[in-house]
């Protein structure tokens, strides 16, 4: 329902003749809107009649909103990444290089992300791991880590098992997904999957020991640059402990 405003038409007849008319117009409004103009008026203003005094109140022009659609938001996103690439440009500090692939672009927008970014943050892991410190001279060293002296039959087992490294593995990758992926190459001694210890998820990477070294040559082999979920996986021999 709508109420209504009606202005009153004011007709002023001068000596000389002359006559002005004043035009009465007549808006539709929410009613609402009609009914708090006919509230009574508080402070200073509490002595004067119901509807708007121009010494006191302004009538503002409209204001329309206009809300962003995605589609919006995501043409302007690009527009400024396009003005960010032109003034890198214009500024002579060369252009924008992708950590991963090396391409002219952000290392967030990189396609190969999801293949090859797993694999630079695995050697990035890699490098950053922390060597353990050597020991002073004089300080007491078991014979089984004497330099020319051989290691134990623990080590020296460890060293001679076939064991394959294999990396770029899915973050929901798990030991289960990994025996059904190796085992029919042979009887696999033993699988270790990388995780980390607060979230418990996998780091990328794992290492699989075979018993017979021609089942790890087969699965190297056949496993490696093997597209497996959306990844390629990157298959190779294990090094020695100690290199």
């Amino acid at each position: 329902s709508t109420g209504s405003i009606q202005t009153k038409a004011v007709v002023s007849t001068q000596s000389t003749g002359v006559t002005r008319f004043y035009k009465l117009t007549k808006i539709k409004v929410p009613k609402s809107v009609a009914e708090r103009k006919k509230w009574k008026k508080f402070g200073a203003c509490a002595g004067e009649p119901p509807g708007i005094n121009p010494a006191t109140s302004m009538v503002g022009d409209p204001v329309f909103l206009t809300l962003a659609t995605k589609k919006d938001q995501q043409e302007n996103k690009e527009e400024d990444m396009a003005e960010k690439m032109t003034k890198l440009k214009s500024s002579g500090q060369g252009m924008v290089v992708c950590r991963i692939c090396k391409g002219p672009h952000w290392t967030k927008q990189c396609p190969y992300k999801d293949t090859l970014g797993v694999a630079l943050d695995v050697q990035q892991e890699e490098a950053n791991t922390v060597k353990p410190p050597t020991r002073a001279q004089g300080t007491y060293v078991p014979p089984s880590i004497r330099k020319g002296e051989p290691a134990d039959n623990a080590t020296r087992q460890r060293d001679e098992n076939p064991t394959i490294r294999v990396s770029n593995l899915a973050e929901e990758t798990s030991e289960k997904d990994l025996q059904d992926l190796f085992k029919p190459f042979g009887p696999v001694s033993r699988i270790y999957l990388a995780k980390d210890k607060n979230t418990g998820i996998s780091k990328g990477f794992a290492y699989i020991t075979y018993q017979r070294r021609d089942s790890a040559d087969q699965a190297l082999n056949t496993l490696h640059r093997y597209r497996y979920g959306h990844l390629i996986l990157q298959v190779e021999w294990a090094k020695p402990s100690g290199s």
